[in-house]
This record gives C-alpha cells, structure tokens and sequence, in this order.
C-alpha cells in the first residue's frame, strides 16, 4: 500500500482541491477508492475557455462541446450534498 491510500478521505480530498476538477477526476483512475473523491473536493475548477474561444475550424465539433456539458453536470450531480465553496 503506498503512502495516499492509508490517507483518510478528508485529507485526500484537501490534496485533491488544489488539482483542476479534470485533473482531480483524472487522479480518480489511480485506484478503486479514489475513484469518485474528485466529487467531494469543496472548489471546483472548470475552464471552459477552449468552447468559448476554439481555435480555427474546432468550433464545428459540437461533440466536445457536448462531452464538456455532460462532464460537467455530472461533476455536479456527483457533488450531491457536498458543499460547495467555489
């Protein structure tokens, strides 16, 4: 077992809130237990500038945008009764 696993979920969730949301969801694949931590971290960080300001010829894709939207709802919908502090 390495040294993150044995942390408790509240401490893992304080090391996870310094990560973006993607890079916190990212993480989640490292192990089993990490896997929905992401959806407790209190700040959120979404940057959707890249669907606000595409570069040339990437704004036909409505498939990103739409995998954008349904990230984000279902990082909301994870957060349940979590609070939210940013």
């Amino acid at each position: 077992m390495d040294l993150f696993s044995s942390l408790p979920d509240e401490i893992l969730c304080h090391i996870l809130s310094f990560l973006t949301t993607k890079e916190a969801a990212l993480a989640s694949v490292v192990s089993k237990r990490w896997r929905n931590q992401f959806a407790l971290v209190p700040n959120l960080d979404i940057d959707d500038s890249v669907f606000l300001y595409p570069e040339e010829g990437k704004r036909e894709r409505e498939e990103i945008l739409q995998s954008f939207m349904d990230f984000v709802y279902n990082v909301l919908a994870l957060q349940g009764d979590s609070p939210i502090k940013k």
